[in-house]
Formats: structure tokens, sequence, C-alpha cells
């Protein structure tokens, strides 16, 4: 059999969602013969196993396995990711996550670059369809920090990769010994990008429907919190002109409030030009993927985003544990 994809899916305590995940999968609009699906279920304690096997039932291409050993110094999601590549067949190793539906056209959107020899790892695009303000100012987050994160990228300047709808060359993992050879990191997608530039192969991000996953909101700022402690893990190994950038980003209306007692024409002009060129980039995403849903937000997202990182850097630093699908890690 010759596999092309091999589509990677860690699983723990997802029985709401991952018969939806599976379900999108199955729509693939892709030969059906060329790509196998591998679940790990790692240690679910409902009925995520149950609902997959039932599932994967009759279902050759797809295979269930459990987890419960660690290799190297992994834990979690990579730890499950890495033994799931031992199996994989596939020269292109595709990752989603179990509360993520992808689009019919996503898995040959990202497959399709990969006819660059030099390519090493491929970034596509999710979002967050949600009801409440709560998660329509997330699923406005997620858009621009990926559109950001895009721009970046066509200038060839490294940032990061996204573990919900990743691609990867099976010969780039190789290279970089797999997770298992990884140190271990809460931000696992980070970790393994970073090691896959290093090592000389170029990275994309696409920022189409094409290649579009479906996740879902965090249900409240508890959850929201944990989430911003583990990406701040990622955030602050960037070089350091990044962290620069987001300590200004950071203090922007503190710098902008002492401006104005002196300049308060300046400060206003400053203000004015960033919320019009930002606002207009919003539009522009909002338009290329027709969510138009989250027009109302637009202004409240201007206080969600600075408010955020101020209380994200704090949370940060609080000697708290970080809590993610149940589990603690320090």
């Amino acid at each position: 059999m010759n596999i092309d994809v091999s589509i990677l899916i860690a699983a723990r305590n997802e029985e709401d969602t991952i018969v939806r995940c599976l379900q999108a999968i199955e729509q693939l609009r892709y030969p059906p013969d060329r790509f196998e699906v591998l679940i790990g279920n790692d240690q679910s304690e409902d009925q995520t196993g149950e609902l997959v096997a039932g599932f994967i039932r009759n279902k050759p291409r797809y295979r269930l396995f459990t987890i419960t050993q660690k290799v190297g110094k992994q834990a979690g999601k990579a730890n499950v990711l890495a033994q799931l590549a031992q199996h994989a067949q596939g020269r292109i190793l595709l990752f989603t996550d179990a509360d993520c539906e992808v689009s019919p056209d996503w898995l040959s959107g990202m497959a399709r670059p990969f006819e660059q020899e030099r390519l090493g790892i491929l970034t596509g695009c999710t979002q967050i369809v949600g009801h409440t303000v709560f998660q329509k100012l997330q699923a406005v987050d997620w858009f621009y920090g990926q559109y950001l994160i895009k721009q970046l990228t066509d200038l060839n300047v490294p940032v990061t990769a996204m573990g919900n709808n990743m691609a990867v060359r099976r010969t780039a993992y190789d290279a970089v010994g797999g997770y298992e050879n990884l140190p271990f990191s809460v931000v696992e997608d980070y970790q393994l990008f970073t090691e896959i530039v290093q090592r000389g192969f170029s990275f994309g991000h696409l920022f189409d429907c094409d290649v579009l996953a479906t996740t879902l909101p965090l249900p409240n700022w508890r959850s929201w919190l944990h989430q911003r402690k583990r990406w701040m893990v990622g955030a602050l190994q960037l070089p350091p002109y990044f962290i620069v950038l987001f300590l200004l980003q950071l203090l922007f209306y503190p710098l902008l409030i002492v401006l104005a007692f002196w300049f308060p024409t300046a400060a206003a002009t400053i203000w004015l030009l960033k919320f019009v060129t930002q606002t207009a980039q919003l539009l522009w995403i909002l338009n290329r993927f027709r969510r138009w849903d989250l027009l109302p937000y637009l202004i409240g997202f201007e206080f969600y985003l600075h408010i955020g990182y101020f209380i994200s850097l704090i949370y940060y630093w609080l000697p708290t544990k970080l809590v993610w699908k149940g589990r603690t890690y320090s």
C-alpha cells in the first residue's frame, strides 16, 4: 500500500468531539487508499476509546492505539504523537486535534506544497466557532494571530507552527529524531517547528479556506488563562526582537497615556493609525473566510487584545501549576 499521508490525532477525554472530528475526515476529497488515520487514546477517563473503536470498525485505513507508556522525556500529547509517528507509513505526517473538524480539501491542500523539496513543516489555518461575546472575541483573536504569523512567514521569519493543523515531511521529522528525542515541552508544536527549522528545512503557513480546521472556543476565563500560560512558554522562547515587540504591544496603552500628557495630538494620531490599520487587516480576514458574524466584535477586540496580553503575562508569572487536559505540569 502506497501511503502519501498519515493523519495523527491524540485524544484524551474527547467523547463530545471525537466522532465529529472523524466524520469530517471521512468527507476528505482525497483517494482513500493514499492516506491513513492513526488515533492515540491517551488514557481517556470517558468513552473516547469506545467511540473511536465503534467508528473505525470495518474501516481498515483507521487504526486506534491505546497509549499507556512513555517514550523519551515526553508526556501528554507529545508522547502520544511520538508513538503514533512510529507506526505511520506516510511520507507526510498531518496533525490535527480531536476537537477539530477539517474542511473537505484540507488533506490535498496541506499535501500539495510538499512538492517543494526543502519544505519541512507547514501550518494550516484554524477558526473558532462560538456564540457568546467571549467566544467571538476568541475567534477574532485566533484569526488575527494567524494572520500576523502568516505575514512574518512570507518574509521568511520563523515564528511557530500550530499543532491542531500542521503537516511535517517525514524526512524532516526523522532528521530531528522525532518527538521522543526532543526535550519535553507543553508547546510541543513550537518545539518541533524550531528543531526542524534549525536543521535547514523551510517552513510555510497557509491562510486559506481550503486548509481550514474548525475548533471549539474555551468555555471560561480559567481555561483561557491556562491556555495562555501554556502559549507564553513558547512565546518567551522566541528571539529577543519578538520579546521586544511583545513588550511594546503590552505597554502600548500605558505609553500612549504618558505621551498624551505632553503631546495629545501625537498620541491620538498614533492610536488612530493603529486602530485603522488593525481594523483594515481584520476586515480583510473576515471577508476572506466569510466570517462577517465577527464584525460587531472588532472594537471590543482592541480591549480584549491588550487586557488579555497584560493578564496573560501576570498569570504566567504567578506560581500556579499549568493544568491541561486534566493533567498538571510544572
